[in-house]
């Protein structure tokens, strides 16, 4: 097989808020489009504030047809659970710095799948969309993002040659949402036209483990004729980290002593961070839930009261407040869950806490299938 990575845009300019809508008209196979965002901070800093906060969805489509519509937050979370790693991301808080991050929109079972992968052929008019809201934290200023300064870097991963005839493409969707109470079952309906790949739901409440709003996920078909899956959120979050290791991440902040600092990774959180400047000594006082206390003080024992640059790494598991439940083997399609077997799909999450909710189905869609 031979390759290309094709750089179909470099540092486009996002509009603070809106929609920015880009023509897809390659007849080469796609096994992925990697997408790279980037920012500027204010003049004082951009704390707590990242790109995955303004990049609101990302959307392929086909007129009225969704091909793939996700938050950044959600894409990034699946290409943990498709790649083992996450996505480059580099997020930073100083004064007048650069952040990017980026997701990997994979269409195969794996990238340059030959026989599973975006072909453009087969619709009318496909058009990626990139929705932003620079004040999604809050608004443009000196001490949050600068006012005009995101941008994306487009790649298409094209399969030059060596592709085998188009069976379809992994179709990943955000179905379904809502606002979670303290109790209670909350009923939705799942789509019973592909086969299921993964379904992945994301429950966030700063300072609350994903466990601790949403408690159970049950899978229930024709009334508990067959039933999946029937688990604690706490024991998938488990199984996964056995099956696919802790996620790693790097950001660097712009902190001074006594400061409250969030990430992304949202269960089990091992944080180390590193003074980049000498003389500075820093601690850990406690470190759940996507967030930790830092204490950071001179070696004179002192506290340090201005803000400095510090380097983070953090280890954990469920990303962005996600647990994940694959359906097979990814490798192979016969084992994927097959919704049209049953009249009658409930996926039952039972409540624990407020928190926005999130459901993300990915399916094997083939082509030649209606939308």
């Amino acid at each position: 097989m031979k390759y290309r990575n094709v750089e179909l845009y470099y540092q486009q300019a996002l509009d603070d808020v809106g929609t920015k809508i880009i023509d897809l008209r390659t007849t080469d196979p796609i096994s992925a489009i990697r997408l790279q965002f980037f920012g500027t901070n204010g003049s004082t800093s951009c704390k707590d504030n990242r790109l995955n906060d303004v990049i609101t969805k990302i959307e392929l489509v086909d007129g009225s047809d969704q091909l793939l519509s996700l938050t950044l937050k959600e894409a990034q979370a699946l290409e943990f659970r498709r790649t083992g790693k996450m996505p480059y991301m580099r997020p930073g808080e100083k004064a007048s710095g650069g952040q990017e991050e980026s997701c990997l929109l994979l269409f195969g079972r794996k990238l340059w799948d030959p026989e599973y992968y975006m072909d453009l052929t087969k619709f009318r008019n496909p058009q990626l969309k990139i929705t932003t809201n620079i004040a999604a934290v809050a608004a443009a200023s000196a001490t949050a993002f600068l006012a005009g300064s995101l941008k994306v870097t487009i790649d298409l991963l094209i399969i030059q040659e060596g592709a085998e005839a188009a069976k379809g493409f992994m179709m990943a969707k955000n179905i379904y949402g809502f606002t979670s109470g303290t109790s209670g079952d909350e009923h939705i309906d799942m789509p019973m036209d592909y086969p299921y790949v993964g379904l992945m739901v994301r429950a966030f409440t700063a300072g609350n483990d994903v466990n601790e709003n949403i408690s159970k996920l049950k899978l229930n078909c024709d009334a508990g004729k067959f039933i999946p899956v029937d688990k604690y959120v706490k024991d998938l979050w488990k199984q996964e980290e056995q099956d696919l290791g802790p996620a790693e991440l790097r950001y660097n902040i712009f902190r001074a002593h006594d400061a409250t600092v969030t990430h992304d990774l949202n269960h089990d959180p091992v944080v180390s961070v590193i003074p980049i400047s000498a003389g500075l000594i820093a601690n850990i006082g406690w470190s759940w839930s996507s967030r930790f206390y830092l204490s950071l003080l001179t070696h004179a024992g002192a506290n340090q009261t201005d803000a400095v640059e510090l380097g983070l790494i953090v280890k954990g598991a469920c990303p962005h407040s996600t647990i994940h439940l694959p359906f097979g083997m990814r490798d192979l399609p016969a084992t994927y869950f097959d919704p049209k077997v049953y009249g009658d799909i409930d996926l039952v999450l039972t409540q624990a806490a407020a928190s926005a909710v999130a459901v993300v189905l990915e399916q094997l869609r083939p082509y030649g299938a209606a939308a």
